[in-house]
């Protein structure tokens, strides 16, 4: 239980303005998307810290962690709270540090954009833009989501089939962080060995206050639907056109029919035919110059919107893809949940049509083509009909029993995520978070050690 006196400290650290103890403020601000997972909410429903602060900087983010540290008091990492997993909510109580004022665009030109954590990445992607740039992969959460909550709790996105993810060399440049010490170290981290500390870890191994996006050169995108009569042929059409290296992309997906349905916005616009799979592409390429692409493909143009010419955003094809897609297929039945799979890139006729024969329509198929380790390979988040824990343990099993990787978002446990990245991270959580107050609860390895 936080005291009243630190309450009063914290308060004179940002200022009462901005802090908050009332229930429903600490309701809502303690939770991220883990209800994308029906196994989750119930574990997650009633976890809330004890009092939220927004610092503004890092002199009033080291002071209260300072004060955390001195107390011995848990604190939890805040963006915009758009992760899936539940990593985000307090499980321990505590302080929740809200990071949304920490915003800041430090310096952006064509090559990079080094820009404080809390930052909109939408906001970084518009002034990229204006200087000739823009970022190299971005989340469907891109109007919401924060700088240092996309690389610690994303893995790639939108351009990732270009650049491939994250933790690729180069994507990210440098990252700065404090440690949880009484005095809080103010560390660089500018290698790929150091970075992999922080990337994707959910904010149990250090703050992230800085962050250094390598950016792509600006490029005017077209976006394309293309209806298929049938998901074999909508897969077929993903793989020419997401493993040809001379059509330059920045999205590829693939989704099943009925998923499409579930888009009511492109529905309206009749980009979405009923009963037809679909797939998503964006690419430099206009109409005339896109044609010999899909001159093999049995597919309908149904969609076609050239890039905006006022310097906008616009509508974006991009908002019903990655997990927007099960966004949307929740709000449509909230039976619906999903897994993220990966498939084997020789192997993925094979794998879909096993997957299929065992389960039928427990499971419609949603393939995001993305590079790995320098070749693209189809990667899934497949939407599921939940029945219960059990059915979507059976799933994950026999889809690794077929040479699929699944990446399991219906646990909170960072270490049970086939993402995890291996015992530097563990030696990384001691050295900067020796009394383990950051975020505790979600390593299953440090739980069961206690």
């Amino acid at each position: 239980m936080i005291s009243n006196e630190v309450i009063d400290k914290l308060a004179a650290i940002v200022g009462t303005e901005n802090i908050s103890t009332d229930t429903k403020s600490l309701v809502s601000g303690s939770r991220d998307c883990y209800y994308f997972s029906p196994v989750l909410i119930p574990q997650l429903d009633n976890k809330t810290a004890e009092v939220i602060v927004r610092p503004e900087n890092q002199q009033q983010l080291k002071a209260i962690i300072q004060l955390a540290v001195k107390n011995r008091i848990p604190i939890t990492p805040r963006g915009a709270g758009t992760g899936n997993y539940g990593q985000g909510v307090p499980l321990a109580d505590g302080i929740l540090v809200n990071t949304r004022r920490m915003n800041r665009l430090i310096e952006v030109d064509a090559e990079h954009a080094l820009v404080e954590g809390g930052i909109g990445l939408w906001q970084v992607e518009k002034a990229a833009r204006e200087v000739g740039g823009e970022l190299r992969m971005y989340p469907s959460t891109v109007i919401t989501a924060s700088a240092a909550g996309f690389i610690t709790g994303g893995s790639g996105g939108v351009g990732s089939i270009h650049w491939g993810l994250l933790s690729e060399p180069g994507n990210i440049r440098s990252a700065k962080i404090l440690t949880i010490e009484e005095e809080p170290q103010e560390i660089l981290l500018d290698t790929p060995e150091e970075l992999v500390k922080i990337l994707h870890n959910c904010g149990l191994t250090a703050f992230v206050t800085e962050v250094d996006f390598a950016l792509a050169p600006r490029t005017e995108w077209h976006q394309y639907i293309l209806a298929f009569d049938d998901i074999e042929s909508a897969v077929f059409a993903g793989e020419q056109l997401a493993y040809d290296d001379s059509l330059r992309k920045r999205l590829c997906s693939v989704m099943e029919s009925p998923i499409p349905s579930y888009f009511k916005a492109l529905v309206k616009r009749n980009a979405c035919p009923e009963g037809k799979s679909v797939l998503f592409l964006m690419t430099d390429l206009a109409p005339a110059g896109l044609a010999h692409y899909l001159a093999s493909l049995r597919a309908t143009t149904s969609f076609y919107q050239p890039p905006p010419t006022d310097g906008e955003r616009g509508f974006q094809i991009s908002d019903f893809t990655w997990n927007h897609t099960t966004l949307w297929a929740m709000k449509a039945d909230p039976q619906l949940t999903y897994l993220q799979d990966a498939f084997d890139r020789e192997r993925l006729h094979e794998q879909i049509a096993l997957r299929k024969q065992k389960f039928g329509d427990q499971i419609h198929l949603h393939i995001e083509f993305l590079k790995n380790r320098g070749q693209v390979s189809p990667g899934g988040l497949s939407i599921v009909r939940f029945q219960d824990r059990d059915q979507l343990w059976e799933i994950i099993e026999y889809c690794e029993s077929i040479g699929m990787r699944i990446a399991n978002p219906h646990t909170h446990y960072l270490d049970e995520d086939s993402r995890w990245y291996n015992p530097a991270f563990l030696a990384a959580k001691q050295a900067w978070d020796p009394q383990n107050l950051l975020n505790p609860g979600h390593l299953l390895s440090l739980e069961t050690a206690v």
